[in-house]
């Protein structure tokens, strides 16, 4: 079969086919070993080392190695407990362990509490097999369920003058995902929403995420390999040098992604429409992102009048969104944002000084009425105050320099 048969056959578009649905399952085998072994960014192995073990039980010490338990309770009891935040059961399937020194002559539990069970919690038995993997699988205990608030291990059996037990680190590992649930998941990741930003509307970071895959990476595979099949099939040193093929994956790429944004604004569309349609501009700022503290704002540029004021914010971190929106919804008034003030800022009286939560570089001394910023300090009165927000003060007619 000579060249011209070969382009007369349709050959080459059979070839961009094949590497089309070739590229498309190999994306997917690959996939499904990504959700099979990588970890989730919201459900991570949580590995707590010995820093974070503590003997509730017994008596010992930290050492190089690990926590070291030298002497059991009374009783012949060690108890070590691990530091975690509480965690969903059905997140978690089981807890592996690295402790030197324990032998058959130990019976070993694994003790967990829940949010209903504090002061009664449940137990483990650990059998030998189990003991020399060092890891127990607790998906099939009734009692594994619900928020998990605590968990740790028993060590029972351990004579008085026995040899001391050294606990390295506790590891609970998440539950892989089954292979019938890895679409839903995949398509979950893919359509996930980050929400708007201050540039969604014309931009789209294609390379962010919050779940095991990231948009692009994807696409980017899928063309790689798509070209790397079409190569193969129809190699341009057989005489198909032709460039569409390859741009037309490169163009089915880009219209996945761009599909997916267009998608994410339909929705972010609805949201937005859900929860601003028919509302003016002050209420639309008081059910919006803003809501938490827009009221507080409101009232503070209320008391400063129509008239443009001058306003010293000052605020932990001037670069926060927090603050920067602040100094957006007092405008026009004449708004300086700083993380704190001095006898170089110019302040004179009659200016607004407007301190927001929470302060860290600046104390109010109630009983001479002045704002301390170090070493300077500066006389006010105070106007309007909202707990865990923040207060707005006038500048006195006296500036007090210590």
């Amino acid at each position: 079969m000579n060249h011209s048969t070969l382009q007369t056959c349709g050959y080459r578009p059979l070839a961009l086919v094949a590497a089309l649905l070739g590229a498309t399952l190999g994306l997917c085998l690959l996939l499904a070993g990504v959700y099979l072994w990588a970890e989730d960014p919201a459900r991570p192995t949580v590995r707590i080392e010995s820093s974070g073990l503590q003997i509730t039980a017994g008596e010992g010490v930290q050492s190089e190695r690990g926590l070291r338990v030298e002497r059991a309770a009374s009783n012949g009891l060690i108890l070590v407990q691990g530091a975690i935040r509480p965690f969903e059961a059905r997140d978690y399937h089981g807890l592996g362990w690295r402790i030197a020194g324990l032998d058959a002559r130990h019976e070993l539990r694994v003790i967990w509490a829940t949010a209903q069970t504090t002061r009664k919690p449940f137990d483990h038995l650990v059998s030998a097999d189990e003991r020399r993997a060092g890891f127990v699988d607790l998906s099939d205990d009734p009692n594994w369920a619900g928020l998990i608030v605590g968990i740790g291990l028993a060590v029972i059996g351990s004579a008085p003058k026995a040899e001391p037990l050294v606990f390295e680190s506790l590891a609970l590992q998440p539950h892989r995902p089954a292979l019938s649930a890895i679409p839903a998941l995949a398509w979950n990741d893919w359509i996930r929403d980050l929400g708007w930003t201050g540039r969604s509307i014309n931009f789209t970071d294609s390379a962010a995420g919050a779940g095991r895959i990231r948009p692009l990476i994807p696409v980017v595979v899928w063309c790689a390999l798509a070209a790397l099949i079409h190569v193969v099939l129809a190699p341009p040193w057989a005489g198909f040098r032709s460039w569409r093929p390859y741009g037309l994956i490169l163009l089915v790429g880009w219209l996945v992604l761009d599909a997916r944004w267009q998608w994410l604004l339909l929705g972010r569309l609805d949201q937005t429409r859900s929860l601003y349609a028919g509302l003016a501009g002050e209420d639309r700022q008081r059910v919006g992102s803003d809501q938490g503290f827009y009221p507080f704002i409101a009232d503070i540029r209320t008391r400063l009048g129509v008239k443009p004021a001058r306003v010293f914010l000052v605020a932990p971190d001037p670069t926060g969104y927090g603050p920067n929106r602040a100094r957006y919804h007092l405008l026009p008034h004449n708004v300086r944002l700083s993380a704190t003030l001095d006898a170089a800022t110019g302040v004179k009286p009659g200016d607004a000084v407007v301190l927001l939560s929470p302060l860290d570089r600046t104390a109010y001394d109630r009983l001479r009425s002045e704002l301390v910023f170090g070493d300077w300090r500066l006389a006010v009165s105070s106007e309007l105050s909202q707990p865990g927000l923040g207060t707005l003060f006038r500048v006195r007619p006296v500036a007090l320099e210590d």
